[in-house]
């Protein structure tokens, strides 16, 4: 091994970190040239600034993916260099908002030929902007699932997983998956307590409930409950974030509608939210429709209802409740 490109993927931080000084490095040198001193790693925030208007500290750092410690101490280099002032914020006399200065204002537009060739220097060594488009691309799904989770993921692929039915010593495994899922999404609301605090109550009135495990751990949950006259709702599906997106939710699905489906009559039918679009289109994929719900749901986040359309392929009719 002679450097670090040697050790491909698992030095992936590493490498990036050695190509982000060199621009950095590279930006800077320009910027002394025409007399600029504020350095390269000050600019996102101009330029959060000039698009957008003022912006507090917070914003800033949410926008920029740092923390607000970090962002605090470049302000304050900004404000040195007095190409940012400091605004109080009218609706919060405690907040202290960002703006460009009028010698910020014009420094970014004394800079704009330098960034058109800063853009042609990249476009140089990026000629087919592969690497602009994965950076972004990687980016956007560490948003969605940070490294440190997807790291877990493959970790956890190798470990077999069952779907078994729900036992008392469950109990709190599955309530703690599905209020963690709650929680993150949306906000707890009384019938889930009510649901989640007596699981046993859903195999006592004739549902079912399917757990998955992993090496002894209750990993994920999926529920069958039963409202009566052949009634099912398809309910309180959560799997834990580390091992999400190895099709562990299928499985429990599959799980329940089999348990229906073996009953031989009946109507089964589920309700999300539109934001859950991964869920849906899992749902979607093993046979539910979306339909007219037939009355209010007891869940303030749901605005999806979806019907299964059962071995016939046609859904079954939605029941009045």
């Amino acid at each position: 091994m002679n450097n670090l490109h040697d050790y491909g993927p698992i030095l992936l931080a590493s490498r990036l970190r050695k190509l982000s000084e060199a621009l950095f490095a590279g930006v800077d040198e320009i910027y002394e040239a025409h007399g600029v001193t504020l350095p390269s790693r000050c600019f996102p925030i101009l330029f959060l600034l000039r698009d957008h208007g003022k912006l507090g500290i917070s914003e800033l750092a949410k926008l920029l993916g740092q923390s607000h410690a970090a962002v605090s101490q470049m302000s304050r280099k900004l404000l040195n260099h007095r190409v940012v002032r400091e605004w109080q914020d009218n609706s919060d006399e405690r907040r202290r908002l960002l703006g460009l200065s009028a010698e910020g204002t014009r420094l970014m537009k004394r800079l704009e030929p330098v960034w058109a060739q800063v853009v042609a220097a990249v476009q140089e060594l990026d000629g087919s902007a592969a690497l602009s488009s994965t950076v972004t691309a990687m980016d956007r799904a560490l948003q969605e699932r940070s490294f440190g989770q997807r790291i877990r993921i493959q970790g956890n692929r190798a470990r077999p997983v069952e779907i078994i039915a729900f036992e008392r010593r469950y109990a709190k495994d599955f309530k703690r998956l599905n209020l963690a899922w709650v929680e993150k999404y949306f906000r707890v609301e009384p019938v889930d307590e009510k649901v989640l605090s007596h699981p046993e109550r859903i195999i006592e009135h004739g549902g079912a409930i399917f757990l998955a495990r992993a090496g002894g751990e209750i990993i994920g949950t999926c529920a069958l409950i039963c409202e009566g006259d052949g009634h099912y709702e398809l309910s309180k599906m959560s799997v834990t974030d580390g091992y999400q997106g190895l099709g562990i939710g299928r499985k429990l699905l599959m799980a329940a509608i089999a348990a229906f489906e073996a009953i031989g009559a009946g109507t089964l039918f589920l309700e999300t939210n539109s934001i859950l679009a991964p869920a849906i289109t899992l749902y979607e994929s093993a046979g539910f429709v979306h339909a007219k719900p037939p009355s209010k749901s007891p869940y303030a986040r749901a605005d999806v209802y979806m019907v299964y359309r059962g071995q016939a392929g046609s859904p079954r009719p939605p029941r009045a409740r």
